[in-house]
């Protein structure tokens, strides 16, 4: 009987520190504000993911995002970056990652995409999709997200360097018409 009871609350206090450990290491992985993956969980996903074939990354950040915290304030600019977050996990397919680097930059983990063609066509369609945001909390917005994406083959990926050149790639988009700058942010009532 005093067995049972001493392997009944080994038992319960395993179970309990793996939960811990569990939720402390998804803590760790995840951004606190928008609940995607964070910068550590792309490098840890990208080192498995190379293993298995080619890859890509999209960085992005936000056109005209200090406008939204300039007129509505912070916390407006908040739920502008939860509803990127949200549109970009709903929008991502099966193994693609999204991430949020800081502030208003985003990645997206492509795994197993070869061409530099079919990464641009997925970035214009996440790019599609974020400009479908039209009110934040019931209030008109223009939502755009300047997209860049670099390819690279399993055996020579470096996230370093394809992070840089989707970075290179996406202040070009921004220089582009593909994206718009100059977002009209309405002004509050």
């Amino acid at each position: 009987m005093l067995a049972q009871l001493a392997l009944s609350v080994t038992t319960a206090t395993t179970v309990a520190a793996t939960g811990y450990a569990w939720r402390y290491r998804q803590k760790t992985l995840s951004d606190p504000l928008t609940g995607l993956a964070n910068r550590a969980a792309l490098e840890a996903e990208f080192r498995r993911r190379r293993r298995s074939g080619p890859v890509a990354v999209a960085v992005g950040d936000m056109n005209g995002f200090k406008a939204f915290n300039d007129t509505y304030g912070h916390r407006f600019g908040d739920q502008v970056l939860i509803e990127v977050a949200r549109v970009l996990a709903r929008e991502t397919c099966r193994g693609e990652i999204p991430v949020r680097l800081h502030g208003d930059e985003f990645a997206v983990l492509l795994p197993g995409i070869t061409d530099q063609a079919a990464a641009e066509h997925r970035v214009r369609q996440l790019q599609s999709a974020i400009t479908q945001i039209t009110a934040i909390d019931g209030q008109p917005v223009e939502v755009s997200m300047a997209l860049g994406v670099m390819t690279m083959p399993a055996e020579s990926a470096d996230l370093s360097h394809l992070l840089g050149s989707a970075d290179d790639r996406m202040y070009g988009d921004k220089h582009t018409n593909h994206s718009r700058t100059d977002i009209a942010i309405p002004q509050p009532q």
